[in-house]
């Protein structure tokens, strides 16, 4: 009877958990108009880690920071201003649970960055999807909020018709994956 009553209770709480995850799915991809929550692989946090050295100082935002990895790449380089925005709530939770689990003081907002002042930040990170990053309202906020000196990183997906950017190639057998964009304001 007992081994019953532990069984219920286990199936019940994966019940919640995957429940609280479609949901949360559902949510966020309505409230990021359809952009999914697509981590960057440990091979391209090694990439970015790498190629992107930031000074102590910086003050970084990632604008749909996922679950915070990115964050707590630059932080490992000993930044610590840094702070996400994260519309999807699976994905903010997961990033709280990370950091508190690994210690990290990176902040993560459950926000979307487009109601966001981008002008405290000298450094800004996305990873974010072509169709999104190449609108003009993106391309707007960009001219608008950020100031002289500031760089925009961006991972995968160049800005088209805005600045001429830094392109670093971190995928020798094929130039078009794995690139990163350096754009300096």
């Amino acid at each position: 009877m007992v081994w019953l009553i532990i069984a219920l209770v286990f199936a019940l709480i994966i019940l919640v958990i995957c429940s609280v995850y479609l949901l949360s799915l559902a949510v966020g991809l309505i409230r990021a108009k359809g952009v999914p929550f697509v981590s960057l692989s440990k091979r391209q946090l090694e990439e970015i880690n790498k190629c992107i050295k930031l000074d102590l100082g910086d003050k970084v935002v990632d604008l749909g920071c996922g679950d915070g990895r990115v964050l707590r790449t630059f932080e490992g380089q000993g930044v610590k201003d840094l702070t996400g925005y994260e519309v999807s709530l699976w994905a903010y939770l997961l990033a709280r649970i990370k950091n508190k689990f690994l210690k990290s003081k990176s902040r993560i907002i459950f926000k979307n960055f487009k109601r966001v002042d981008l002008s405290r930040y000298n450094i800004v990170f996305c990873y974010l999807m072509d169709y999104y990053i190449n609108s003009s309202a993106f391309k707007n906020k960009l001219d608008k909020e950020l100031k002289p000196e500031a760089k925009l990183i961006s991972y995968g997906f160049e800005i088209k018709n805005w600045r001429e950017p830094e392109i670093i190639y971190t995928n020798k057998e094929n130039k078009n994956l794995g690139r990163i964009f350096i754009y300096k304001i």
